[in-house]
């Protein structure tokens, strides 16, 4: 894989390694003369909703250790000038967020990203967040409370809490999510996987009966999961309200997927994990199944 730099908004290849980041013993950590400057951009070179959602409590945790910092999140334009992606995942995440200063379409100097963190190879259930806010020179008390975390303007929570009157009424309820890498390897069907995701999810279901929020690319009665009694299509509501709702559920269960990460703060969460590691995507709270 190739380490990159970005340096006055542009993406520089430096060379190719084995493992991203720094091993713990080599002592290697962020300047002291760009924690002088006081601007830190928040990036993540990667692009999904969950590679950004399990950095949110970054803004907090720089403002509690830094406190005279500015925090920019970068908008859209510049994900794209770097990458060439189209991507408005970091306003989804960061929006309303009070310790956030600003979107930027650019920052001078170095942007020190997730490629930067820090590592212990004997131990791979240390969360990425944390890896990356010890090469930012955090010591561990100064991470206790790194689970991902989200921001909700009034008109947000007050759609979600409507929705979730006028559909489910006073009762306790779960949200569950089959994204499309249910039963899959690598992209293929694969049917030990499938059977094992069938399982356990199957079980946690069963444990947890009450009515359920879902989302997948199909109608659950086409799903191993059609024996909900109730079960309620949340596909057509905006993200951000979707996301509302997730955190006031009960119980949010899914095969591998960023938006179960981002519940582990407000909800019990149970993840389907798959077969091969996926350790930097480790997040405190969740249960793997």
């Amino acid at each position: 894989m190739i380490f990159w730099r970005i340096f006055d908004n542009r993406l520089h290849a430096t060379n190719e390694v084995d493992r991203l980041g720094f091993e713990e013993a080599e002592g290697l950590r962020i300047p002291d003369e760009y924690l002088e400057k006081k601007e830190f951009m928040v990036m993540r070179t990667a692009h999904g909703i969950g590679d950004w959602g399990i950095i949110s409590a970054m803004p907090r945790l720089l403002k509690q250790k830094y406190p005279d910092c500015r925090v920019y999140v970068p908008t859209s334009k510049f994900i794209k000038q770097l990458f060439g992606v189209e991507s408005n995942i970091p306003q989804t995440i960061f929006d309303n967020n009070p310790y956030v200063d600003k979107y930027k379409d650019f920052i001078v100097g170095e942007i020190f990203h997730d490629h930067y963190r820090v590592y212990n190879k004997d131990n791979s259930d240390i969360p990425l967040l944390e890896q990356m806010l010890k090469f930012w020179q955090f010591e561990e008390d100064e991470y206790i409370d790194s689970k991902p975390e989200m921001y909700w303007s009034d008109e947000e929570k007050s759609l979600g809490d409507t929705i979730i009157k006028n559909t489910i009424g006073d009762d306790q309820f779960g949200c569950l999510l089959v994204s499309d890498r249910f039963g899959t390897q690598r992209g293929k069907h694969h049917q030990e996987s499938y059977d094992k995701d069938t399982e356990v999810m199957t079980k946690v279901l069963e444990e947890n009966q009450m009515p359920y929020f879902y989302w997948m690319s199909k109608p659950i009665s086409q799903t191993p999961f059609n024996f909900i009694d109730k079960a309620l299509d949340m596909r057509h509501i905006d993200l951000r309200v979707q996301l509302y709702i997730k955190s006031k559920a009960k119980v949010n269960l899914s095969n591998q997927c960023g938006t179960n990460h981002l519940m582990v703060r407000y909800s019990k969460c149970y993840e389907s994990q798959r077969q091969y590691p996926i350790s930097h995507n480790f997040v405190w709270g969740e249960t793997y199944l």
